[in-house]
């Protein structure tokens, strides 16, 4: 059986107060950069472009895999797997959690939440090539990474890409 994964928790600025506190503190808008780009940016790499330009007015609206910024943001996930994976999931997530049985002998089901950078983290090493994770697992972290970037968020796993596997999971790898 395959995991299943879904994202339950995406925080978020409230933009209609963050946005004129802030010019009114700073003296210029916090979204002049981000709202500027010629591609229109997610809600969530928007929400993090407005916290670089609250602390630099000159910073571009990109991120780089080591932006502080990412642990100021949190993301939540539930999954749903196999008592005998979740083990292995949960200690590669290192974030905290909830753990309960569901209806379906055998599976468990959990709440995980972390900061953004954690998630990263989490998903780089469940990915990693030298790390030994059975194929449920990286499935599971897969998912997260999909998910993530169809947020917006490719840009927090720098230069990695995809290497498909034949049991149907991908490792990420640094281009060479």
């Amino acid at each position: 059986m395959n995991p299943g994964i879904a994202l339950i928790l995406l925080t978020k600025l409230n933009l209609q107060r963050f946005l004129p506190l802030s010019r009114d503190i700073l003296g210029y808008s916090a979204a002049k950069a981000a709202d500027g780009v010629s591609i229109e940016l997610k809600e969530i790499p928007h929400n993090i472009a407005c916290i670089a330009a609250f602390k630099d007015e000159k910073h571009p609206p990109t991120f780089k895999p080591d932006c502080p910024y990412l642990k100021l943001f949190q993301a939540g996930f539930l999954i749903a797997a196999d008592e005998r994976d979740m083990t292995e999931i949960l200690e590669l997530a290192a974030m905290p959690f909830v753990i309960t049985q569901t209806l379906t002998r055998g599976v468990d089901a959990v709440v995980v939440c972390g900061s953004l950078s954690a998630w990263r983290d989490a998903i780089i090493l469940a990915c990693n090539p030298r790390t030994s994770v059975s194929r449920e697992t990286r499935y599971t972290f897969n998912a997260a990474y999909k998910i993530l970037c169809k947020e917006g968020l490719r840009d927090m796993f720098g230069d990695l890409h995809v290497a498909e596997q034949a049991d149907h999971t991908f490792l990420l790898q640094n281009h060479r």
